[in-house]
């Protein structure tokens, strides 16, 4: 007989009473998350997501283009005839994507998801943490001097 549970929301003993032996992922499924690694994977991932931003709004502005638009991970591709619009639509989209001031969209939006999130105990400590947090999410880097208008003009802004 087949059962669906959620390993996470279960004891061990309860996991045992179903299904009679101990799971082999039992243990990694309900440790506590290792912080440091989540603090790690966060700044790449959200490169990634901006990455993969990126190369969807290519795809939909070749797409209202009428040209051939494939790529896989990094790569985009087209038919020969049509690689000068891709580039030009591929240079637009970047600057279109990054002249949003995402960064400060970032900060605000976690701000605004923890601000509520005030402990309520007595331990300084807690607190202490809290408003370390909030000050760090709110310190935005500043964009510097370099004229994002440029891309479009540059020979290998992309390979």
């Amino acid at each position: 007989m087949l059962m669906s549970i959620d390993v996470t929301a279960c004891s061990i003993t309860q996991w045992l009473m179903i299904y009679g032996s101990r799971p082999r992922c039992f243990s990694v499924c309900c440790r506590r998350p290792d912080t440091v690694k989540q603090k790690n994977a966060f700044p790449p991932n959200f490169i990634h997501s901006l990455d993969s931003t990126h190369m969807m709004l290519t795809a939909l502005y070749c797409y209202r283009a009428g040209i051939t638009f494939v790529s896989v991970h990094d790569c985009y591709w087209t038919h020969a005839l049509t690689v000068d619009i891709m580039n030009k639509i591929c240079r637009e989209q970047f600057v279109a994507l990054h002249d949003q001031p995402i960064l400060q969209d970032l900060s605000r939006f976690l701000i605004n998801k923890y601000r509520y999130n005030i402990p309520v105990d007595k331990k300084p400590k807690r607190l202490q943490e809290y408003k370390k947090m909030m000050d760090v999410l709110s310190k935005v880097l500043t964009k510097g001097e370099f004229d994002l208008q440029k891309v479009k003009e540059s020979t290998y802004f992309f390979s």
